[in-house]
């Protein structure tokens, strides 16, 4: 949350004061600016007459309550999003500060727990979309407002997406989830479907603002097509509709062009096809024509649906708006593809039309004007199944790679995809932790050839640890930088090579595209060293990749979660006993004295965890303890007990091997 640079805190009580000061100095701004009061007329004051990007206000206060200050304020158009804190739960009270313009109502005691920073992020997003809705604001204001939101609103939503994706990926390689292939798959297509919902949002936000901008590649158009044709051809089956892809004219295999956005028009037009066809098929044409001195491609979407009127035509391309089937009203999405299609077409340069007749089908035209070598026109086949058998090659590289990402999951997963070209990994989960890993590598003459860094990150952003590094180390000239993020938006190349950086990969990571990055700025190894990736996953596992005679002692009461860890552990060689309570647990404990790891889920039914730890800290026990949870416990939880490690769920094989095999 590095956008809260400057936070009002109003209390009277000055250990309160400390206590929320230094719970918001782990999530805000690394400068942010904190300005504290206790009297009610300097707390309207700074309210009226200054911006501030989070207000924490206490209920109780000496001689008035904060309902009075929300009083006070009610009428003003504030852009500060106001938090309220009370020492007792009242829904009375959270009711009227929520009526009187507070955005959340936190109790005192949840300082320390995952819900007050959710709570400081649900207030700024929520006070951010009224602020840019807001009439009454200046049109300036209200851009700045909602260019943070969807700043916000991209990062929050890609990053677990990321997760999701990516892991399914993994396990759509891995030949023992066979059986669970049609489940995986209905996972990933949604995932995509999510995202690309998502990106429908994103893109008209950047369309308005005048940030959209195309990258431009040589393209190999005929594997793009046979990309178009797997993704579409689902729905179409699922219809139980024809889909028939057909070159009319020979075509040029390599044509310059932004190969994903050129996709995303198809499929949006292709989908929108299918959407309004319930009988016969979606025909799709492609044929290459010349005129005034310039080639074209021309492609023709032409289905048997349901048509429109003249009327309607004009209205498909107009964002929020759609031609609902008459019939049985069930088109659904967000209204946005068509919108977003017609603006990418115009980017393009080509141009976009339709005809249509109501009851009997429409046609989508798309031309664009295309460049290329006369010697390379082929026949286009388009039959996706024909390639799908063919087996993808891993790269084989080496050197050292460093990830920065302040989310586990996102940094191993990029670490697993970058593994797999045979470099050496290290992880960092900050800007600050990167360069005191890049400068312990100089001093043991151990230097990083590639560093991916995040952009968004506490304690140090990427952007300014980049800055730093390049300041600071003149003679690392030679590593190469690459920023990671989920929020790219035009101009914004130029301004990270300004910076330091030397190029740039979106979330969610693509591997395809990861590996065309690290075959930049990588040495390759010889051809015999490249491998086959569905042979390097039939090869069997290297002997560090089993932990033998270990005895872990799992502590979950998720029934499911249980029994996948201990296939995870018995699968590395280790011996597992589990309990799912913590009462169990702490008999276990007391009574095995030969165990090495205890992996503790603190969401136990019958004791909280921290009562658990602390029970546990008194007796003598064997083993090391790692927290097993779904949310990052307080760094008071971490510094009071002595926890070995915090493992954040979804775990894999290879976190368990590292933790068991460097422990």
């Amino acid at each position: 949350m590095h956008e809260v640079k400057a936070v009002l805190i109003i209390d009277d009580d000055e250990d309160d004061l400390f206590l929320i000061q230094g719970r918001l100095e782990e999530f805000v701004h690394p400068d942010c600016e904190f300005v504290t009061c206790h009297l009610k007329r300097h707390a309207v004051d700074f309210l009226r007459n200054r911006t501030f990007d989070l207000c924490i206000l206490d209920h109780s206060l000496s001689g008035y309550n904060g309902l009075e200050i929300l009083t006070a304020v009610q009428l003003d158009a504030l852009a500060t999003p106001i938090v309220m804190l009370t020492g007792q739960s009242d829904e009375a009270i959270a009711r009227e500060a929520i009526r009187k313009g507070a955005q959340d109502y936190v109790m005192k005691s949840a300082i320390d727990d995952d819900i007050f920073e959710k709570s400081i992020r649900y207030a700024i997003s929520r006070k951010e979309l009224e602020f840019a809705r807001s009439a009454s604001r200046e049109m300036q204001a209200e851009s700045i407002a909602k260019d943070k939101f969807i700043a916000h609103l991209s990062h929050e939503l890609r990053t677990p997406l990321t997760s999701i994706l990516g892991y399914t990926s993994l396990l759509l390689e891995n030949r023992k989830a066979t059986p669970l292939f049609k489940e995986l798959n209905i996972i990933q297509n949604n995932g995509q479907h999510l995202l690309g919902l998502l990106n429908d949002v994103l893109d008209l936000s950047k369309i308005a603002a005048g940030k959209f901008e195309l990258r431009l590649k040589e393209t190999d158009l005929q594997q793009v097509m046979i990309e178009v044709s797997s993704l579409v051809s689902v729905s179409a089956i699922d219809k139980g509709l024809s889909l028939d892809f057909t070159g009319l004219t020979l075509l040029p295999q390599y044509i310059s062009l932004d190969d994903m956005r050129f996709k995303q028009v198809l499929v949006n037009i292709i989908g929108n096809a299918i959407k309004f066809t319930d009988s016969g098929g979606v025909t799709i044409s492609m044929a290459l024509k010349h005129a005034q001195n310039m080639n074209f491609i021309e492609i023709c979407i032409e289905d048997t649906g349901t048509g429109m009127k003249p009327s309607q035509i004009k209205d498909i391309f107009a964002p929020f708006t759609q031609i609902e089937d008459v019939t049985n009203r069930k088109a659904g999405g967000a209204g946005l593809g068509l919108a977003i299609t017609a603006e990418i077409v115009k980017q393009m340069k080509g141009e976009l039309n339709v005809t249509s007749t109501l009851g009997e089908g429409s046609t989508f035209t798309l031309t664009l004007p295309v460049s290329f070598n006369k010697d390379c026109l082929i026949d286009y086949h388009f039959d996706y199944t024909a390639n799908s058998a063919a087996p993808a090659l891993t790269p084989q590289f080496h050197g050292s790679v460093l990830i920065v990402d302040d989310v586990f999951e996102i940094r191993h997963l990029v670490g697993h995809f970058v593994s797999q070209t045979g470099v050496d990994v290290e992880f960092a989960s900050h800007g600050h932790q990167a360069i005191t890993k890049i400068e312990a590598g100089l001093d043991n003459n151990q230097r990083f050839d590639l560093v991916l860094m995040d952009l968004h990150m506490p304690v140090l952003p990427g952007k300014k640890a980049v800055t730093k590094i390049r300041k600071d180390m003149p003679n690392l000239e030679q590593m190469k930088i690459i920023a990671m993020t989920a929020a790219t938006q035009k101009g914004l190349d130029e301004e990270l090579i300004q910076v330091g950086f030397d190029g740039l990969v979106s979330k969610p990571i693509d591997k395809q595209e990861l590996w065309r990055l690290l075959d930049l700025h990588l040495p390759h190894n010889t051809a015999d060293d490249v491998t086959n990736i569905s042979a390097h996953q039939q090869a069997p596992q290297p002997t560090q990749h089993t932990v033998s005679q270990q005895h872990i002692h799992l502590v979950e009461d998720d029934d499911d979660a249980a029994v996948i860890m201990t296939i995870l552990l018995e699968n590395i060689g280790c011996r597992v006993t589990h309990s799912n309570t913590a009462t169990q647990a702490l008999s276990v404990a007391a009574n095995n004295l030969d165990i090495d790891f205890h992996l503790l889920d603190l969401g136990l039914p019958d004791m909280s965890g921290e009562a658990m730890l602390a029970e546990l800290n008194v007796k003598p026990f064997s083993g090391k303890l790692t927290i097993l949870s779904g949310s990052q416990p307080s760094a008071d939880l971490l510094r009071k007990y002595p926890i070995h490690k915090h493992l954040l769920k979804p775990v894999d094989k290879g976190d368990l091997v590292t933790l068991i095999s460097k422990s």
